[in-house]
C-alpha cells in the first residue's frame, strides 16, 4: 500500500513537471527534509522568543542582542564565505575541502578571539563588566563556534539534506532547552551568553567529527577553494557590518530597551524568511551544474510566481500582526508598526536567487560589486537615519538597501 502511494505521488510529480517546468521530484524529495527541519527550527525559536519576552527584562534582552551583534561583526574574521564556497566545490566531487576549510577557519577564528579580547578590554575600561566578560566568553568559543558549522555545507554539497537538517535540528533543540533552563533560573547576561556559545560550539564540533567519520571525504582537493572562500568572505564584510550596525547604533543612541523593541519587530519576519531559504538551499547544487542559458530562460518565470505568493503573504501578515503580538509578545506591542513595515523586505527575496546563481557560477567580480554597493547604501542610510528617526530610521535603511539590491541583481543577471 505504501509503495503504491509513493509510486502514485512520484508519477504525479513527474507529470506536473511539464506544467511548472521545475524538477518537482527533486524539490519534493529534498524540500520535504528542509521543510520539516525548518518547521521544527521555527517552533523552537518561537518558543524561546516567548520565553525571552516573558522572563527577561527588556534592558537585559537588549544587552543580549547587542552582544550577539558584536560577536557577528567579530566573526567576520572567521571567513564565513568559505561555508558557501564549499557547497559547489563538494558538489563537483572535491570532498576533501571540508578538512581544508576547517583548519583555515580555526586559524582565522583565533584572530577573531584576539579581537574579542581587545573589545572586552575596552568595555572593562568603560566600567561595563558584564559586556566585557561576555566578550571574553566569545573569545574562548569563537574558533570552534564558526569552524564547527562547516560540516553543514559539506552535507549540502553532497545533497544529504535530511542528514544535515536532523543534526542542525538537534543542535537547536538542545541549545534552546539549555537557554530555557537558564532563563528560568537567572536573568544574568553572562550566564545566558555562556550557555548560548558553549552549547552551539560543542555540538557543532561533535557533528563535524561525526560527519567526516560517517561520510568520509575523498582525497580530492579544490585548489581554488580557500582563495574563492576568502573572496566571498571579503565581499560579505561590509554587508555583515551593515546588517549589525543598526543594532549597535540603536543600543548606543536609544538604549537597550529600544534595541529589544527593534529586535522583536525584525524577529517575526525572520520566521517567515526561514522557510523561503529552503528554495535557496535545494537550488544550489542544481544551479551549479545547469548552463547559464537554461537558467536565464526558466528562472525569471519562477521568481515572478514566488513574488506573487510573497505579496499575498505580506497582506495576510499585515492584518494578523496586531493579534500575533498581543497574544505572544504582549510586552512588545510597540513593535507592531515597525514589523509591518519591515515585512516589505520579503519582496526582495526572489532576487537573492539571482545572486545565488552568480555565486554558483563563480562570478566573483559581479558578486564583489553587489556585496559592496548594497551594504554601502545600507551603511550610509543607517548612519544618517538612526540618529534622527531611531527605530523607524533603522527599518527605512533596511528597505532602501533591499530595493537597491533588487535593481542591481537584475542588472547583473541580464549580463550573465
Amino acid at each position: 500500500m505504501i509503495k503504491k502511494l509513493k509510486l502514485l505521488i512520484y508519477n504525479f510529480l513527474l507529470k506536473s513537471q511539464k506544467i511548472t517546468g521545475t524538477d518537482n521530484v527533486y524539490i519534493a524529495k529534498n524540500g520535504t527534509y528542509l521543510l520539516i527541519g525548518n518547521t521544527i527550527s521555527i517552533i523552537a525559536s518561537f518558543l524561546l522568543s516567548i520565553a525571552f519576552a516573558q522572563l527577561l527584562p527588556k534592558e537585559t534582552y537588549g544587552q543580549y542582542r547587542y552582544i550577539l551583534s558584536i560577536a557577528t561583526i567579530i566573526a567576520i574574521l572567521s571567513l564565513q564565505g568559505i561555508n558557501k564556497a564549499i557547497i559547489p566545490s563538494v558538489a563537483k566531487g572535491f570532498e576533501n575541502t571540508i578538512l581544508q576549510a576547517f583548519k583555515t577557519k580555526i586559524k582565522w577564528g583565533i584572530i577573531g578571539s584576539l579581537t574579542s579580547i581587545i573589545v572586552a578590554g575596552y568595555f572593562w575600561t568603560q566600567n561595563q563588566s558584564e559586556l566585557a566578560i561576555s566578550l571574553l566568553i566569545i573569545a574562548v568559543f569563537l574558533p570552534i563556534f564558526k569552524a564547527g558549522e562547516i560540516y553543514q555545507s559539506y552535507l549540502d554539497g553532497k545533497k544529504l539534506f535530511g542528514v544535515r537538517i536532523s543534526t542542525t535540528t538537534i543542535i537547536q533543540i538542545v541549545s534552546s532547552l539549555l537557554l530555557f533552563g537558564g532563563l528560568f533560573l537567572t536573568h544574568n547576561l553572562i550566564i545566558l551568553v555562556l550557555i548560548y556559545f558553549s552549547s552551539y560550539s560543542l555540538l557543532r564540533l561533535f557533528f563535524f567529527l561525526r560527519t567526516i567519520h560517517k561520510f568520509k571525504p575523498n582525497t580530492n582537493n579544490d585548489t581554488q577553494l580557500i582563495r574563492y572562500g576568502k573572496h566571498l568572505s571579503l565581499m560579505e564584510t561590509i554587508g555583515t557590518i551593515a546588517g549589525q550596525l543598526d543594532s549597535v547604533l540603536l543600543f548606543n543612541f536609544l538604549g537597550a530597551a529600544n534595541l529589544a523593541t527593534y529586535s522583536y519587530a525584525v524577529l517575526t519576519i525572520d520566521y517567515v524568511r526561514t522557510p523561503l531559504q529552503i528554495i535557496q538551499e535545494i537550488a544550489v547544487p542544481k544551479l551549479t551544474i545547469r548552463p547559464n542559458e537554461e537558467i536565464k530562460k526558466y528562472l525569471p518565470k519562477k521568481l515572478i510566481q514566488i513574488t506573487f505568493l510573497i505579496l499575498v503573504g505580506i497582506g495576510i501578515y499585515f492584518f494578523l500582526a496586531p493579534w500575533f503580538y498581543r497574544t505572544f509578545y504582549p510586552q512588545y506591542t510597540d513593535s507592531i508598526m515597525y514589523s509591518r513595515l519591515f515585512a516589505l523586505t520579503l519582496l526582495v527575496f526572489p532576487m537573492s536567487m539571482i545572486a545565488l546563481t552568480l555565486y554558483t557560477k563563480n562570478k566573483t567580480k559581479e558578486l564583489y560589486k553587489i556585496n559592496t554597493y548594497v551594504p554601502i547604501v545600507q551603511l550610509i542610510s543607517t548612519i544618517i537615519l538612526v540618529p534622527i528617526l531611531g527605530i523607524l530610521g533603522a527599518i527605512i535603511a533596511r528597505l532602501l538597501s533591499q530595493f537597491f539590491y533588487l535593481f542591481i541583481a537584475i542588472f547583473y543577471f541580464k549580463k550573465l
